[in-house]
């Protein structure tokens, strides 16, 4: 009997020691991760970061962290620290609602907080008047395969604030709330966040802004060049000031995609919305959508490269950097247009009370060499198309707030002036009338610019 018990105490001895082996070792590469984060981090130059401590342990560490912001319009830089407790695997017993186990498989568990005590004074200042947020956390989970995910959590709070007018200001933030998986070694990220709503109320004004979500999507394409997709909308913005002015906007979407078509990046943006209500003028719905094709990956990568030095250079504002910025960023264009991209408003649609506006247009590059170089040969080497359909009632308006702005005359004179207008463009085939709309197509190529059919003198255009 006491041999079977020394036998069992020797093997938990050895689990033990196992356990706490395999801890320390799964410690030692749960550091070098938090290492390569921070140097990934620090090749950015807007953000730097640097490690103040790290104090490893057997089962855990605890690692501080300062992040330094440079703003891009310069100024004084935001400081701020966090605290993140690393919780070694392979087994890890943390309560917490993201967790659906508590005993979890896996390299390492990150609670990330901020540290008030070692921030700056803008971090400090925002934290005494909405101690709230000191309890924001990201929540990463390191898998053993080098995959992982993420939840980052804003709390909610309601907090009453003095505006620069000394008047007093209620906020009310629902929190926000975002999740995220990741494959560190194969670079790709997914995620999604949300927060239900954010209201201000003031003496005489009231913005209420709801449902705002978003999600976003990223892995390595070419060159060395990311490529994915991000989704972003609110359901409603509501603005309030005095006097009745309103503002009401519903359905804001906004989707930007890029993807790899053979050596060449492609890209599109669209934005949209159902309506917006400001003052007495309704517009919706409306929709933009824009892209662009045939961007040169190795171009896009050698400007990838150069980015953080062409942030650093922002930052110091003389006359010889921004020189420098400028040469730069027109060599990239200058490649980029000789690789002959297309640029293209798919579609413009904007439907009002006084009437709708839709168009579109493309821009083409035919190449060459450093096309970009001279003005003349970056004409030649272009083609653009565009068409344009506006009602009649909705030009007449937006012509009449061009006088009506531009000088103090009275709404007869602005009516007067916008007539004139659109008879001119009229009279020159620049606009045509047709069903109650008016119409223009216009294309330029060979560096002939030809409008409603009829060619034109680029040196007689008004």
């Amino acid at each position: 009997m006491k041999k079977i018990l020394t036998i069992i105490l020797f093997v938990c001895l050895a689990l033990a020691v196992a356990y706490g082996a395999a801890g320390y070792w799964v410690g030692g590469q749960a550091q070098n991760q938090h290492d390569r984060l921070i140097a990934q981090i620090n090749r950015s130059n807007y953000m730097e970061a640097s490690i103040k401590s790290y104090e490893r342990g057997l089962f855990s560490s605890r690692a501080l962290t300062t992040f330094t912001l440079a703003l891009p319009e310069g100024g004084n830089p935001i400081k701020f620290s966090i605290i993140n407790h690393i919780y070694h695997g392979p087994f890890v017993f943390l309560e917490n609602p993201h967790l659906k186990r508590n005993l979890r498989l896996v390299l390492a568990v990150i609670q990330t907080r901020l540290a008030p005590g070692d921030s700056g004074e803008t971090l400090k200042t925002a934290l005494e008047k909405i101690p709230e947020l000191e309890s924001s956390e990201v929540l990463t989970v390191l898998s053993i395969d080098g995959s992982g995910e993420s939840y980052f959590d804003v709390p909610s709070f309601r907090k009453k604030f003095q505006d620069e007018k000394g008047e007093q200001v209620e906020v009310e933030w629902s929190g926000f709330s975002g999740q995220s998986k990741f494959d560190a070694l194969l670079g790709e990220v997914t995620g999604s966040y949300s927060a239900p709503s954010l209201q201000m109320t003031g003496q005489d004004q009231l913005l209420l802004v709801k449902d705002i979500e978003g999600d976003f999507n990223s892995y390595p394409a070419i060159k060395g060049i990311s490529v994915g997709s991000t989704n972003f909308s609110v359901g409603s913005i509501e603005g309030m000031e005095k006097e009745n002015r309103s503002f009401n906007l519903s359905s804001l979407r906004l989707k930007a995609e890029s993807g790899v078509a053979g050596e060449a990046i492609n890209g599109s943006l669209l934005l949209s919305f159902d309506k917006l209500k400001a003052g007495e003028m309704g517009l919706g719905p409306f929709a933009m959508e824009f892209e662009v094709r045939k961007l040169d990956a190795e171009v896009l990568a050698r400007f990838q490269k150069i980015v953080p030095e062409l942030r650093k250079k922002t930052l110091e504002q003389s006359e010889k950097t921004n020189g420098e910025i400028e040469k730069q960023v027109t060599e990239i264009m200058t490649d980029l247009l000789a690789k002959s991209p297309e640029f293209e408003i798919k579609q413009l649609t904007i439907r009002t009370d006084k009437g709708d506006l839709s168009g579109r247009a493309n821009l083409d590059f035919a190449g060459g060499k450093n096309p970009a170089g001279n003005i003349l040969a970056l004409l030649g080497s272009l083609e653009a198309s565009a068409e344009l359909s506006v009602s009649e009632a909705l030009l007449y308006l937006v012509a009449e707030n061009v006088f009506r702005n531009a000088s103090a005359k009275d709404p007869e004179s602005a009516k007067t002036g916008a007539n004139a207008l659109v008879m001119g463009l009229m009279a020159g085939n620049y606009i045509i009338s047709e069903g109650g709309s008016f119409k223009s197509s216009a294309t330029f190529k060979h560096g002939v610019l030809t409008v409603n059919g009829r060619k034109l003198d680029l040196s007689n255009l008004p």
